[in-house]
């Protein structure tokens, strides 16, 4: 989809007519519906996940505040949707009723997905990025650019959308020079596509993938090369007040003004660091806008000669630019605060006063719109899905990548603001060296640029300066968090729920998301990862994966049907290579240095193993080499399975479907279980017992079933087969062409996060001690049991637990045990969420699919899709095909989900055995007990009680001959 062009720069355009919350509203025609709304003079147009009116707030489709419902279709970002003819705009519903048939499809289900080539893929169509792409397509590449915007220019070349916005920028330098290089980029071949999301990448056997959408549907970006160039974007540090409708970015006031022709309404006050804030309140004024103080955290430029001095060595237009800027505020009346900063934000449902706070003490304003600026944040999600070298620096995490931009992968360089913030001078400076260092790349030749470097050189240098001069002076982010402030915006977790959660024993950011929520919405923790890192106290390394949140995709929420296309099935599950690297590292000694047994590996199976022994006196210690629930057992999609997967009976099962149908009463007595230890400890485990549903299309599926059902049957299990009425009765959103279904009453979902959490909390309450970030690198046996050598230190057992779920075989190995376990990591996907609609654990009886309704109302969507491993960091990551394919069994049993975005994906490492767990002490090594399972959310509890009674000599009232691991009839390697 080709870009707009930019607004006629003559004759007065006419207004168009469009209906908000069914009232007429008239906008230019070229605004987006969060321009042409402000321009009504209204500021909260949507609702927060609690009902709380919510607005405006990035301006660049990032925070995703602004979403509205337009002509029934949900979850339309109102900042990046133009306004069209008798368009119909509603504020949203936190669960919209997608059974009604007011909510329409968002996109139509595609039969592929189509692929592009080209020489040199750009992503994002500001500086940088036309700035590379022009010099590369006049080296005679194939170039595309691809951006979200409809008018390409990016953040800093912003050009006019409307009318109005022309009239304003008339004689505007920095909009003329953004339209002469889009010109230029054009003119050299440059394809544009504007209004386009790049929501994931792959790297592929022929180079890497980049996933993309647009109104036009889906498609795949198969370049030679890839120029990064997505920009920065403005990470507000959050303040008691800051959601309120009213509260925006100053770089999305400046879009509204610069785009649209739009001010913001009332009494403005603008607060931050640094000079874009002054830039846009001189903006505002002209405009007619009403500024009345301005609040900047760091000193008066007058206050400091010396940097004063060397900017205007350095760069003495911009220098004396700057300084004419502020002398307009100051003498247009405007207050200036200094060394000052926002300590809340006032108001019941729109911004009505701000208590700043400065060296004279707290001031409380009148205001009625609020622009927060500074605190930029480079767009790195994407270099780091590709896995392209990152490093901390300044706390932040930065693209390790020289001059030109090219990353620790070659044929990636990552340019401008989203290597490092440092404005648009640099950044052109960068594209132009980028596109050459591609041209050359691609054998089109291409020489230095000399001018271009020095250029690069000199911002640079100027860019340090200028923020020397704009270093906050009294802003101490040290100080504490008032506990009813926000901090995950998309959530509305605050700092008090995230405080909580620490003092429970949470110590890292990953853990605190598990079990708070925060940071897994739809800005994917953009605005409050930083903050989650600074509560969990979680020192920044200078590797990736030590407090920072991992990019998923999508990167931006997109229609699930635009990525819904059928797959052949498969039996089985696919094995992968164990990831070869140690996730963590901790120089901590360990506090004891022997223990009567080791459980190793602090998933469900290994914890649940600890709360039995410790809960009969038994002194029991766990290691787990990453964090508690960080890998399977928390990456699970929370099923509780009773009756039998589809793959698992009849010609695609694992061991020919015997192994899987012995399990059938562990998996019922376990899920009973799990019942009785939440009514035991008094915990919620967002445990519901809600039946299950393995649909038919064909009377070949029924006839499955019912062969199925039998063996279930003869186990124990409560199911059966039902009929279509009594299908459509049960659950009335499935699809209407099922001939019927296996019900099975027992079956029914849990909160993996939540539940293990509460597993361990109750282990350690009875003394059970757990290791985190210990690795175990070898075992010895001695005669008094064993020795184990962990990255930590050295522990001494009567016993040892091995319950290191795909990681088991190598346990094993260490003893020279074959313990015939393996990796298949799998993904799960998540939707937005919607009122109810499913009830029951949903399956398909002849394709790969677990499909369940959350309590919070979001779809969670799964069933055995490979996943992939990422091949920088080693963490199982979901596989494009699988998105497509698992997506499409779920739409077509589901239709609803059609009108539905999915918001989150993710991947861990399951476990495959032969369908059947491995329980019991091993044959050839005393001591060495075995708890490992392929369906191991739902055995957990119960294959811990198990493990503990077996090492306490108990009786278990049970035959688990069958689950012994001399069933391999091998046992020793």
């Amino acid at each position: 989809m080709s870009f707009v062009s930019t607004a006629p720069r003559s004759a007065t355009e006419s207004t168009i007519e469009f209906v908000v919350d069914g009232r007429s509203l008239h906008a230019e025609r070229g605004m987006t519906i969060a321009a042409a709304i402000e321009a009504s003079g209204q500021h909260g147009f949507s609702r927060g996940l609690k009902g709380e009116a919510r607005g405006l707030f990035c301006g660049m489709g990032a925070c995703h505040d602004c979403l509205v419902t337009v002509d029934g279709k949900v979850s339309q970002r109102a900042c990046m949707t133009a306004v069209t003819a008798g368009m119909r705009v509603h504020r949203p519903s936190s669960r919209p009723a997608i059974a009604s048939g007011e909510i329409a499809d968002l996109c139509a289900v595609p039969e592929s997905i189509a692929a592009i080539e080209m020489d040199l893929l750009v992503i994002g169509a500001g500086p940088a990025g036309l700035a590379a792409a022009e010099v590369a397509a006049s080296a005679g590449a194939k170039v595309t650019v691809v951006d979200e915007r409809r008018i390409a220019g990016g953040q800093y070349y912003k050009q006019p959308g409307t009318s109005s916005a022309v009239a304003q920028l008339k004689h505007d330098a920095q909009a003329r020079e953004g339209l002469d290089l889009i010109r230029t980029a054009g003119e050299a071949g440059v394809t544009l596509i504007g209004e386009t999301v790049v929501w994931g990448a792959e790297n592929g056997e022929g180079g890497a993938i980049i996933a993309c959408y647009n109104p036009s549907g889906a498609f795949y970006c198969k370049p030679r090369m890839i120029v990064i160039a997505t920009g920065a974007y403005e990470r507000p540090y959050p303040v008691p007040g800051w959601t309120h409708a009213g509260v925006m970015t100053t770089g999305a006031a400046q879009t509204l003004l610069r785009s649209y022709g739009t001010v913001p309404r009332g009494r403005i006050l603008i607060a931050g660091n640094g000079p874009l804030n002054i830039q846009v309140a001189n903006e505002i004024r002209r405009a007619g806008g009403t500024v009345m103080a301005l609040v900047e955290a760091a000193a008066s430029p007058w206050s400091k000669p010396f940097e004063a001095l060397s900017l205007l060595k350095l760069g003495g237009g911009l220098a004396v630019y700057g300084a004419r800027q502020l002398a307009a505020l100051q003498a247009a009346g405007i207050s200036l605060h200094w060394q000052s900063k926002i300590t809340s934000i006032h108001g019941s449902t729109h911004v009505e006063a701000v208590t700043i706070s400065g060296p004279t003490g707290d001031r409380k304003l009148d205001a009625d719109t609020v622009l927060i600026g500074g605190g930029f944040a480079s767009s790195n999600e994407l270099s780091r899905l590709l896995g392209c070298g990152h490093e901390v620096a300044g706390g932040e995490l930065v693209v390790t990548s020289g001059d030109d931009g090219e990353t620790t992968l070659s044929h990636i360089h990552v340019i401008g603001e989203a290597a490092r913030f440092g404005g648009a001078h640099i950044a052109r400076a960068q594209g132009r060296l980028a596109g050459l260092a591609v041209a050359r790349k691609l054998d089109l030749g291409g020489t230095s640029d000399r001018g271009a470097e020095r250029r690069l050189a000199r911002h640079r240098a100027f860019q340090a300066s200028l923020w020397k001069a704009f270093k906050p002076a009294t802003v101490d982010r040290g100080e504490a968090l008032a506990d009813e402030t926000i901090i995950c915006r998309c959530e509305g977790v605050t700092a008090g729920t995230l405080k909580a959660i620490i003092a429970k024993g949470a110590a890292d950011i990953a853990t605190l998301k598990r079990l708070s929520r925060a940071g897994m919405g739809r800005c994917q923790n953009r605005y409050c990862g930083h903050v989650l890192a600074k509560i969990a106290d979680e020192r920044h390394s200078t590797r990736e994966t030590q407090g920072f949140l991992a990019p998923q995709m999508p990167l931006r929420p997109i229609p699930l049907a635009a990525l819904a296309v059928e797959k052949p099935e498969w039996g089985g599950h696919k094995r992968a290579m164990l990831p070869a690297k140690q996730p963590l590292q901790s120089a901590e000694p360990l506090p004891f240095s022997q223990t009567s047994t080791l459980v190793i590996g602090a998933g469900i199976a290994g914890l649940s193993t600890a709360l039995f022994l410790a809960g009969e006196g038994e002194e029991v210690a766990v290691v787990e080499r990453a964090f508690a629930n960080s890998l399977a057992s928390g990456g699970n999609a929370g099923s509780l399975h009773a009756q039998l997967l589809s793959f698992d009976h009849g010609v695609r099962a694992e061991g020919g479907g015997g192994p899987a149908a012995q399990t059938l009463p562990l998996q019922r007595d376990s899920i009973a279980l799990w019942d009785a230890l939440q009514q035991e400890l008094g915990r919620d485990f967002e445990m519901k017992v809600t039946g299950g549903l393995m649909v038919a299309e064909t009377e070949a599926h029924m006839r499955f079933l019912a062969e199925k059902v039998a063996v279930e049957q003869r186990a124990g299990i409560d199911c059966r087969l039902i009929g279509r009425e009594e299908l459509r009765a049960v659950e009335p959103g499935l699809a209407p062409a099922f001939l019927g279904a296996a019900y099975c009453p027992q079956e029914g979902k849990i909160n993996p996060l939540v539940a293990t959490q509460h597993i361990l909390e109750a282990a350690r309450a009875k003394g059970a001690r757990i290791i985190e970030k210990c690795e175990v690198v070898a075992i010895a046996a001695v005669a008094s049991g064993f020795e184990v050598r962990t990255s930590r230190g050295m522990i001494r057992a009567k016993r040892i637990v091995n319950a290191a779920g795909a990681f088991s075989s190598r346990i094993g190995t260490m003893l020279g045990l074959d313990i015939p376990v393996f990796g298949a990591p799998l993904q799960m996907v998540v939707t937005e969420a919607a009122a109810p609609l499913i009830s029951c654990l949903v399956a398909h009886a002849d394709r790969h699919l677990t499909l369940k309704q959350a309590a919070n109302g979001n779809f969670i969507i799964g069933g055995g899709w490979t996943a992939g491993l990422d091949p920088v960091h080693q963490h199982p990551r979901p596989l494009l095909s699988s998105l497509e394919g698992n997506l499409w069994v779920a739409q077509h049993v589901v239709p609803a989900l059609r009108k539905l975005h999915i918001i989150r994906s993710w991947a861990a490492m399951n476990i495959n055995i032969d369908g059947a767990p491995i329980l019991g002490e091993h044959p050839q090594q005393a001591g060495f007990f075995n708890v490992v399972t392929s369906n191991g959310y739902t055995l957990g509890p119960l294959v811990g009680q198990l493990t503990a009674q077996l090492i306490l000599g108990r009786e278990t009232g049970r035959a688990l001959q069958a689950f012994s691991i001399t069933r391999f009839a091998k046992g020793h390697s």
